[in-house]
């Protein structure tokens, strides 16, 4: 069988035409993110009015409370709902969420599905410190003014999969304000909570 020699260089043109596409993506990516986090390169601290809506195939009808966020640098984000009975509280490493009163709280660096979302946030509150599109687990969307970051965590350990509450973590950003729009928990049946941020403010 002869060898083609135009067949090969096609498909040398075809390989280098997606790794330019690809390298030509990934920049696209990073720079609106940069874009989407440029206003947090020197806050101190920011608000937000907050709308929680838990869905639940359980329930007949979501679930909405309100309440208020507070973020501050470099790596806090405290949001309290429901009169103040329910939070969610990201200090570091550790994250604390509060339901009806009961606490429950876990760290990013001994919970793996944790770790990557706690690098995301850390960045995004940051200015943007870490480029973000390079860790495997990320995916970037930009649908109008809007930036979405999912993260979808992932463990070879069987065990530490089957124990995992969330499947996916959603981070909505304006990319001209660099406001936070939307935090989203999806749980592992396809239920979530959402964060709806509102009044976002820089102070």
């Amino acid at each position: 069988m002869k060898y083609n020699r135009s067949n090969g260089w096609l498909k040398v043109l075809l390989i280098l035409f997606t790794i330019n596409c690809s390298l030509f993506t990934a920049t696209a990516q990073q720079t609106d993110f940069q874009q989407a986090c440029a206003r947090f390169k020197n806050f101190k601290q920011a608000s937000a009015n907050i709308n929680r809506i838990i869905h639940k195939k359980s329930l007949k009808k979501d679930i909405v409370t309100t309440g208020g966020a507070c973020i501050m640098a470099p790596d806090m984000v405290s949001i309290s709902t429901n009169e103040g009975r329910d939070k969610l509280l990201m200090k570091g490493t550790r994250f604390t969420m509060t339901v009806n009163g009961k606490e429950h709280s876990t760290d990013s660096k001994k919970n793996p599905q944790f770790a990557t979302f706690h690098t995301v946030l850390t960045s995004v509150i940051n200015g943007g410190t870490t480029d973000v599109t390079k860790l495997p687990d990320v995916s970037i969307q930009k649908t109008g003014t809007s930036l979405s970051i999912s993260v979808i965590p992932t463990t070879d350990n069987a065990k530490k999969k089957k124990r995992m509450m969330y499947s996916k973590f959603v981070l909505v950003l304006d990319i001209k304000t660099s406001a936070i729009k939307l935090l989203r928990f999806v749980e592992r049946d396809g239920g979530f909570t959402d964060y709806e941020f509102n009044k976002f403010t820089f102070e």
